[in-house]
């Protein structure tokens, strides 16, 4: 009885430990905002989370370097802390990429979005028109 006790719990741990590990690796692969069954949340909304990049970013003065307009699309990684990672500028715009990714830098945490119940980290793609 006690060979089977023992048995019984080495198999026990070892499954929770092969859970742990699947759930560690879904909550790594970062999923599409899009397809999140919770979606992260900046402090006040979207709205908000532009209106604080639009506050932030500080356009080149125009005796610096001519300014060229048009619409410069960001990607971003939420982390299941709510902290912004992998900044990638898809789509560039003069140099406005360097200045968003500053601006992006000082960005306050948001609530993590999660799938079944987990905080997994979400790519968020948002445009910026530069004007």
């Amino acid at each position: 009885m006690r060979k089977f006790l023992i048995l019984f719990a080495c198999a026990f741990c070892t499954s929770l430990l092969s859970s742990q590990t699947s759930m560690r690796l879904v909550s790594e692969t970062p999923v599409l905002y899009e397809t999140v069954q919770t979606k992260p949340v900046f402090p006040g909304g979207i709205q908000e989370f532009m209106r604080f990049v639009m506050k932030n970013y500080q356009a080149p003065s125009t005796e610096e370097e001519e300014v060229e307009t048009g619409t410069l699309e960001v990607s971003i990684v939420i982390g299941v802390d709510g902290n912004i990672s992998k900044v990638e500028i898809i789509k560039e715009v003069g140099n406005a990429g360097k200045e968003v990714k500053r601006v992006l830098a000082k960005c306050p945490k948001w609530t993590p979005g999660s799938q079944n119940g987990v905080n997994v980290p979400v790519v968020y793609n948002f445009p910026i028109k530069i004007q």
